[in-house]
């Protein structure tokens, strides 16, 4: 255990920054292809699931505090064989939305350098972060605030701007189109498989909160901390991802948006402020690092958890004096580095493919959240009531609403083509996963 425990700030400022990034920054164009005018419902809906499932997730890490957290969890109530996959499902699902991340940051910094391949740029930035996570917590949390602060003070300046010119204030010229708006609600039921077909995009956006529950042992008086921390965590996201999105539409004629170019930096483009889209890409960049940051943590501490529990290679559960696991850093690394060459392969589709099969990962991951809560709270109800300091909500109900919205936002992908590879490739990725376990001899 690292010596440094994260404060309530810092707790802030880490979940923050692993939750926001391109899943806003970048993805919202795809979405906004998909789902139109129904883009800022797509996003609240999606937020609103994210806050059932950290719920659940806080409530078991407080009743019992373990390295894993939900795929400790897991483990106590179906068994080691899912608590393999849900550890090594997490940690696939982990890589694969670093290397979406690695993709973005290239497509960012090619906005300088178009000459530049994109792979390359991913090995480089692959490296950095890599290297970055090697540090312990202390100055991996100060390398945090400033990466996150940067971000969020980028969604609140765009937002404020925004506003400005819906309200009729002359930036540039730029002018609002609620057209889109309008039309949509004439023809409500004709906006629904859009938005059913976003989905899988949108939740993939909220995916980073699997961070709370593996920071919450490295928290300080978590029991106090973590669960009104989580809700200044939840809230502003939610707030910060919903109206972005309905400025994003309000203010980006529809033909101007390009699956590959942020549309924030589109529309200060448009509003003609002088170097402003060159200034946001930048900030841009730093979000996308920040919440690429924030992932190797979370992905090197479950491996770390994994091998403690003899579910991953034993050499993965070395720690520094520091207290940083840095041989699971060290992997969750290297692997990072094969799979950023998928945009030597695939440039043009590698992100939407990839931030898909992390997608699938994540949300099946989600699901087994919801159900382990279902039993863990009749487990702990029964064995130690005293440890139930905080409570989800509406239990045993929200438990299965939780479930089944995720289970039909995963059943809808394929309303939106692109995404089936990503889909496929993610259920194959699960089962192996829950096949390798039986190859593996129990002694190892």
């Amino acid at each position: 255990m690292s010596a440094h425990k994260f404060n309530k700030t810092e707790f802030i400022v880490m979940a923050l920054g692993n939750i926001i990034g391109s899943g806003i920054f970048l993805a919202s164009s795809t979405v906004i292809g998909v789902a139109g005018a129904w883009t800022p419902v797509a996003y609240l809906f999606g937020g609103l699931i994210m806050m059932m499932e950290v719920a659940f997730i806080i409530e078991m890490s407080i009743a019992h505090p373990v390295p894993g957290s939900f795929k400790a969890h897991a483990q106590e109530v179906f068994g080691p064989w899912w608590g393999f996959v849900n550890g090594w499902m997490f940690w696939t699902s982990a890589v694969l939305g670093m290397s979406s991340e690695i993709t973005a940051c290239a497509l960012f910094t090619r906005l300088w350098l178009p000459s530049m391949p994109v792979w390359t740029l991913s090995l480089f930035y692959a490296i950095l972060i890599t290297l970055i996570n090697l540090n312990d917590l202390k100055g991996l949390s100060k390398a945090e605030v400033g990466l996150a602060v940067t971000k969020l003070a980028a969604l609140v300046v765009f937002i404020i701007i925004g506003a400005f010119v819906l309200f009729g204030v002359p930036i540039g010229g730029a002018e609002p189109n609620l057209t889109e708006f309008q039309t949509a609600l004439t023809v409500p039921w004709e906006g629904i498989t859009g938005l059913l077909g976003s989905m899988l995009i949108i939740l993939y956006a909220y995916t980073g909160t699997g961070i709370i529950g593996l920071a919450a042992v490295e928290t300080h008086d978590a029991a106090k901390v973590v669960p009104s921390a989580t809700k200044i965590v939840t809230r502003t996201v939610v707030f910060l991802y919903t109206i972005s999105a309905f400025l994003i539409i309000a203010l980006l004629p529809t033909e101007s948006i390009d699956a590959n170019i942020s549309p924030f930096v589109s529309i200060l483009n448009i509003f003609k402020i002088p170097y402003a889209g060159a200034l946001l890409n930048f900030i841009l960049l730093t979000a996308a690092l920040s919440s690429l940051n924030s992932q190797v943590f979370s992905a090197s501490r479950m491996l770390f958890s994994m091998a403690k529990s003899k579910q991953a290679p034993l050499f993965a559960a070395s720690q520094n004096k520091k207290g940083v696991p840095t041989t699971a850093v060290w992997m969750s690394g290297i692997v990072l580095l094969a799979t950023a060459m998928l945009s030597y392969v695939i440039p043009q589709t590698v992100y939407i493919y990839t931030i898909s099969a992390s997608g699938v990962l994540a949300l099946v991951n989600w699901m087994s959240v919801a159900a382990t809560h279902y039993f863990y709270r009749k487990k702990i109800l029964a064995e130690s009531p005293e440890k139930l300091t905080y409570k989800a909500p509406f239990y045993p109900y929200l438990s299965w609403i939780c479930f089944f919205t995720v289970l039909l936002s995963l059943l809808s992908a394929p309303f939106y083509p692109d995404q089936v590879p990503g889909l496929y490739s993610g259920g194959i990725l699960l089962l192996l996963i829950g096949i390798v376990y039986f190859l593996i001899p129990k002694h190892r």
